[in-house]
């Protein structure tokens, strides 16, 4: 498995077009008209409980969110997309996180982030919208390593997860508090040599049930 140089000069996020194309989805980035569309999702309370964030109760919570993703771009360290699906905004997904160099090291590495609206779930679009925007990192942006994560009692990501083939790594105990209780992390990675190999062939080490 052989690993190619780190791409110089480092990449800039505004030199690219960051739209992207699927079978049934148009992956862009969020403006301040998408608030409507994504209002009755985010402003649920119970819908980011298994999530970083707690439910928005403002809608300039929800502009803040656009505003920041559109900051992040312009910083290089991230890049958030707006999951479209006929014309509406149905959920995100992107890159958090992202760090080209610390120092002497080069590490073009970034962590990604997800959520649908639970009336799209079991359809498969979030797996279409995870794989479409993990090739874009490796093949477009030159990242050489992505990470992602979830809650251990995640189901529906980890199975988004798996199914794009992330590499398992391992799972990290009492790793986060929320909602009075500690939380456990189920960890995962995948390198840009990796990507050509597992993308086609579905290799991936599940982690043991109730680990």
């Amino acid at each position: 498995m052989g690993s190619s140089p780190p791409r110089t000069p480092i990449p800039r996020l505004t030199d690219f077009d960051l739209a992207i194309e699927t079978a049934r989805l148009r992956l862009r980035q969020f403006t301040e008209r998408d608030v409507e569309d994504v209002w009755p999702v985010v402003s649920d309370p119970a819908f980011p409980s298994l999530m970083t964030w707690s439910a928005h109760t403002d809608r300039s919570e929800t502009l803040g969110f656009i505003e920041s993703g559109r900051q992040d771009v312009i910083a290089n360290t991230g890049v958030r997309w707006a999951i479209e699906q006929a014309g509406k905004v149905v959920g995100s997904i992107g890159f958090h996180a992202i760090c080209w160099q610390v120092r002497a090291l080069r590490l073009d590495r970034a962590e990604l982030g997800f959520w649908l609206a639970p009336a799209l779930w079991g359809q498969g679009l979030m797996t279409e919208a995870a794989h479409a925007v993990v090739r874009y990192g490796f093949e477009t942006l030159g990242l050489h390593k992505i990470l992602v994560s979830c809650l251990a009692q995640n189901a529906k990501s980890r199975r988004v997860i798996e199914k794009v083939a992330f590499r398992y790594v391992g799972r990290s105990e009492d790793d986060v508090w929320r909602d009075g209780a500690w939380h456990a992390h189920l960890r995962y990675e995948l390198t840009a040599p990796e990507w050509p190999d597992v993308h086609t062939t579905m290799r991936v080490r599940r982690p043991v049930l109730g680990q």
